[in-house]
């Protein structure tokens, strides 16, 4: 099974980080009326502001189908969102330019950030 403590420590420094960039507080939960929707990893308290974090890397050089498909899960879920700011958090480079070069012309309501840590 997967550690994900490293995970977990990241998504509260990003929400952190965005917290005092936005001067809002964050909480982790679902502001959709939908059972199915899942959880957004920061949300204002205002819920102007909603995003997830990925902490995908690549595969042989290569964004995975299954990779791929789990970030336009997350997506579409900002895009259901009435929040006027959606972010979309990478935390490893290599992905993230990856990503940014091949998909971001898609993606033009929702903001494409790296995580520096």
């Amino acid at each position: 099974m997967v550690d994900t403590t490293q995970i977990k420590k990241d998504i509260r420094d990003i929400v952190k980080q965005l917290s005092s960039e936005f001067n809002a507080n964050f909480y982790e939960g679902n502001i959709i009326g939908n059972k199915e929707s899942r959880k957004y990893h920061g949300v204002s308290n205002d819920n102007t502001i909603t995003l997830f974090v990925c902490s995908n890397e690549l595969q042989e050089g290569k964004i995975k189908a299954g990779q791929r498909a789990a970030i336009f899960e997350k997506c579409y879920w900002l895009s259901l969102s009435k929040s006027t700011t959606k972010i979309l958090v990478f935390t490893n480079s290599a992905f993230y330019n990856k990503f940014v070069e091949e998909y971001s012309d898609y993606l033009e309501d929702i903001q494409i950030r790296l995580f520096n840590k």
